[in-house]
């Protein structure tokens, strides 16, 4: 039935706009949190009229001897015609709105035990209301932070809001990653950032906190890497697939998060055309095995880096000397790879692996090492000549979202929890992440 809401405003100067505009909102969210609290009780009792399978009043004497979910938890009897009502418990729920007061129903079995009752509506010892998961879950994808988030819920509700609570709910939001996606991008990336993480040792010591101080547990810090996955349109258009925390970046790891891509749609059928990394063999291991058919391009940022660390100085030279030197011949093998084609590569590679095979030999050796892998964005080119050459060759897209990453790690310095960890870097990620 139609609801009226009647707005009241004594002892207001009305010659001030703004008192009047914030009495009117006042009243009018003070008669929304009325509304609401109104349409809970009324859900509520309507539910658990469902579950017992009568109304308010109606003998137990009409129904049959069948069993529904509710159940005593004294005799375990399923039977609703066992069950009657036990009038209610008073609760309270934060919401946006206020706090609202809420009678949540009970029942009771002939044998005097509880009866409990599976309301959909409102969980057992549920304190915050689904309109707060939701206002997390936005702001969560707007990148803002659990203290930030803490602070303003905090002054909203009047009540202090666990940092937990807000990381299980931005945990969740996080599961949003795993459906099927509706496109899939034909470049891949594939890296990992290396983070502090604090893991308890088993041992306990007593701190100076009080007259006997608290038993805190001893923790130790523990490098594990982040491998995030990120998928790219020759357009430019971006956005990031998955992430996972392993234990090492090896290859049990890099199968963890190669499966979880391949279950949300990421294979060649789908238009996955190519996969640029940096090399590591626990990755090219488990690629080999998850998608032996799509060509695998090694970044030639790493590969050029790889190169000027493997340059041998014929004699002792001053830094200036040495960086002149390394640099020319880094320009003639950079040459290599910005040929026409990979037939030119291949000509200028043999030419540079003659003239320095003799004094540079480990730079030669470096060079030739993984030569298909290095140059495998010569034949996706040819199959799709408008594809731009910077987004088949390197992971710098993905190494821009690494440095917001690194920024927001260092920052922390370590993390006590890979719950944490994933809150920070689901605080970065999710505003990008691909549907």
């Amino acid at each position: 039935m139609p609801k009226s809401l009647t707005l009241v405003a004594q002892g207001v100067n009305w010659r001030n706009g703004n008192a009047v505009l914030e009495t009117f909102l006042d009243e009018l969210n003070e008669g929304c949190r009325r509304l609401l609290e109104h349409k809970l009780n009324q859900q509520l009792a309507a539910e658990a009229s469902a579950w017992l399978g009568r109304e308010l009043h109606q003998r137990r004497a009409t129904l049959d001897r069948r069993g529904g979910q509710a159940r005593c938890q004294r005799c375990g009897s399923p039977r609703r015609r066992d069950f009657s009502r036990n009038g209610h418990r008073r609760r309270q729920l934060q919401t946006l709105l206020g706090g609202v007061e809420v009678w949540y129903p009970r029942a009771v079995c002939r044998c005097g035990g509880s009866v409990t009752l599976p309301l959909k509506l409102l969980q057992p010892y549920q304190r915050f209301w689904d309109d707060i998961d939701g206002q997390i879950a936005q702001w969560a994808e707007w990148g803002i932070s659990l203290r930030q988030m803490q602070a303003s819920l905090s002054d909203t509700l009047a009540s202090a809001v666990g940092i937990r609570r807000l990381n299980t709910c931005v945990q969740n939001l996080r599961q949003a990653t795993r459906t099927p996606l509706r496109s899939v991008a034909p470049i891949l990336l594939l890296d990992a950032i290396w983070v502090t993480v604090l893991r308890p040792t088993g041992e306990r010591r007593r701190d100076r906190r009080g007259r006997r101080g608290r038993l805190r547990p001893v923790k130790r810090k523990h490098k594990v890497p982040l491998l995030v996955a990120l998928g790219v349109w020759p357009s430019g258009q971006w956005e990031v697939l998955d992430w996972l925390i392993g234990e090492q970046e090896d290859y049990a790891s890099w199968e963890a998060l190669l499966l979880r891509l391949e279950a949300r749609g990421v294979y060649r059928q789908r238009g996955l055309q190519l996969i640029v990394h940096d090399g590591n063999s626990g990755l090219r291991a488990a690629l080999k095995q998850i998608y032996p058919q799509v060509p695998q391009q090694r970044c030639l940022f790493h590969k050029l880096r790889n190169l000027w660390q493997a340059i041998t100085l014929p004699e002792p030279m001053d830094k200036t000397q040495a960086r002149q030197y390394k640099r020319a011949l880094l320009t003639a093998v950079r040459a290599i790879f910005y040929a026409a084609d990979q037939a030119e590569a291949e000509r200028l590679r043999d030419l540079f692996c003659c003239q320095w095979a003799t004094t540079q030999p480990t730079l030669v050796a470096t060079l030739c090492r993984d030569w298909d892998e290095t140059v495998a964005f010569f034949t996706v080119h040819a199959r799709f000549p408008d594809w731009p050459l910077a987004r088949l060759r390197t992971t710098s897209l993905l190494e821009r979202v690494n440095r917001l990453l690194r920024r927001l790690f260092r920052a922390a310095g370590a993390f006590h929890s890979n719950a944490g960890l994933c809150a920070a870097a689901a605080r970065i990620l999710l505003p990008h992440r691909a549907a």
